[in-house]
Parts: C-alpha cells; structure tokens; sequence
C-alpha cells in the first residue's frame, strides 16, 4: 500500500463527512418550487449516481475534489483517481476474505494432506507461522488458484471422509448388535434385566455357605445396608432380593406370582424381618424425603427420622 493510499484510509471518516456536508448543501439549493408561480426552470434533476451529480455540475464538482484534497494530504487527484482508491480498498477486502478462507481450508487437512500441501508449495511443515505467513503474501490470483485446487482435490475438507463414514457405519453396526445380544442374548436366551441381582445372590449364598452369615435374614439386611445405603431400600427391592436368594438359577421374578409369599417375611403372621433379634427392618426417612426400609443397626447414620414397623 503506497503512501497515498495509506492518508486515504487515515483520513476516510473526513472525506465522509465533507461529502455529507456537500451533499446537503446541493439539496437545500435544489428545492423545488412548488407555489402557482413555478417554471420549468423549477423542476428538480434526479441523478443515478452521486458522481453523475458531480459531473453535471462544475461548480458542485470542483467543491467536492477541493474537499478530498483537504482531507486527504497531499492528494491532488481527481474523481477518477479517488475511485481508483476505494476501488483498491475493494479489492484488498476481498483478498482479506480469500485469505482467511485459505487459512481455514489448510487447517482442515488431516497430517497426510496437509504435509503433501506443503510439500507442493516448499514450506517447512513444522513452521505454522511461515506456512501463515507464505497464504497471507499470496496475491488474488494466486490465492483462488489454490483455494480451486484444494476443493477439487479435497471435496470433504481434506479428510478421508469415506473411510470416517465406514468406521461410523461400523460402529453403529456393532452397537446394534450389541443392544440386540443384550435384548435377546447371543445364544438365544432372553435378556433378563435381574441377571446383576442373580449375581449378588449367588455371592450371599456362597457366603452364607462358608459361614460368613448364620442366616438368611442377616444376608437380606447386609444387602439392604450395603447396596442402598442412606437411600434405602424400597419393599419390592427387599423380595426380590429374597426371592433370588431362594431361586439364584430359577426363574425370572414375577411380581404377580411371587410377591405375595415373600412378603411374608415383611408383613405376615411371622414377620421375621421387621421383628426378633438384635437386628431387623425399621421405616426411614432419607434425605430425599422418601420413607424407605433400613437395617436397625444402621438407621441412625443414614437419619433422624425413623420407626419401628408394627404388625
């Protein structure tokens, strides 16, 4: 950018402003009259341009150049020679514009594209300043030759877009699979949702085996203490778990079937969870506000507010 060029971007709020002031100017000269004794001579003029405006009207135009040279130091140009100036500006502007879409086309590539890009134009890979600074010097021309030829060669961005939509496809086919062998099970056995309550079963009982627990009771409180913590535990987890405990490798827990016998452990004539020993069920509150079923040896550090269960 040459010195003229730069007192004109310095001063280019001035030279708006003088051309606002000339501009309203002419339109104060220019109106028209309307009363019973107008003439032709009246009439106003329309113009399409503001330089057409200028063009027409010697007086008009040389206040107009006046003013650029005032504003602009130095400048003793013409009309011609001004738009020649906003006409450069134009035209860097969009060269800005192509330089920063190169930038974002380059920083796209994947490794492979992008060492073979600068590979082609002599530039050391590992210097991201110079390869910068190489796009930004590059003229208008040279700047649409390689925006042209790296959309032509990378349609996607520069990445190997069908190989990243197989490996999609891939995946996505092995998540199906894979919801589908939990659904049905990969030998055609139906997903049972309870199996990580078999599992916890078949621990206690091996546990009760090896004398670690003297009854099953102490393993229903253990596990309501353990698995449910401050939460507690609601009544349907309580028989399932007991249901398991019975029936590790039977069939699934049915509510309609199985609940009612193993309530009675809870709520019958012989309630033996909630009542006898040292330890057994009592109702809380947890922090939640819900009522829920704790161990007594326990209630006290999940709450405050809790109860014994009546018959």
């Amino acid at each position: 950018m040459n010195r003229l060029e730069q007192e004109y971007y310095a001063n280019i709020n001035g030279i708006t402003k003088a051309l606002d002031r000339i501009a309203n100017a002419l339109e104060s000269n220019n109106k028209v009259n309307e009363g019973p004794f107008a003439t032709a001579s009246d009439s106003k003029i329309y113009y399409k341009t503001r330089r057409d405006m200028y063009m027409d009207n010697p007086c008009t135009k040389e206040e107009y150049e006046a003013a650029s040279r005032e504003n602009i130091p130095g400048f003793e140009g013409t009309l011609d020679a001004l738009d020649d100036l906003c006409n450069v500006k134009k035209e860097n502007e969009e060269l800005d514009t192509q330089h920063d879409y190169l930038h974002g086309l380059v920083q796209d590539l994947d490794n492979e594209a992008y060492f073979e890009f600068c590979n082609t134009h002599c530039l050391p890979a590992s210097d991201t300043v110079a390869v910068s600074n190489y796009i930004t010097d590059l003229d208008y021309d040279e700047v649409l030759g390689i925006i042209k030829e790296l959309e032509e060669e990378y349609p996607f961005g520069g990445s190997d877009d069908q190989a990243y939509e197989d490996e999609q496809d891939r995946l996505y086919t092995e998540d199906i699979k894979a919801q589908d062998d939990k659904l049905n099970g990969k030998d055609g056995v139906t997903y049972d949702d309870d199996y990580d309550l078999r599992v916890t079963a078949k621990m206690y009982i091996a546990e009760l085996e090896a004398g670690d627990f003297r009854t099953k009771k102490e393993c229903i409180l253990d596990y309501v203490t353990n698995e449910f913590g401050s939460q507690g535990a609601r009544y349907t987890d309580i028989i399932k778990f007991a249901y398991y405990l019975n029936h590790a490798n039977g069939s699934k827990f049915d509510s309609t079937r199985d609940r009612g016998y193993y309530s009675l452990g809870m709520s019958g004539r012989n309630p033996y969870l909630v009542h006898g020993g040292k330890d057994h069920l009592v109702k809380g509150i947890n922090k939640d506000g819900d009522e829920r079923y704790f161990a007594l040896s326990f209630v006290e550090s999940a709450t405050d507010y809790w109860k014994y269960i009546n018959k």
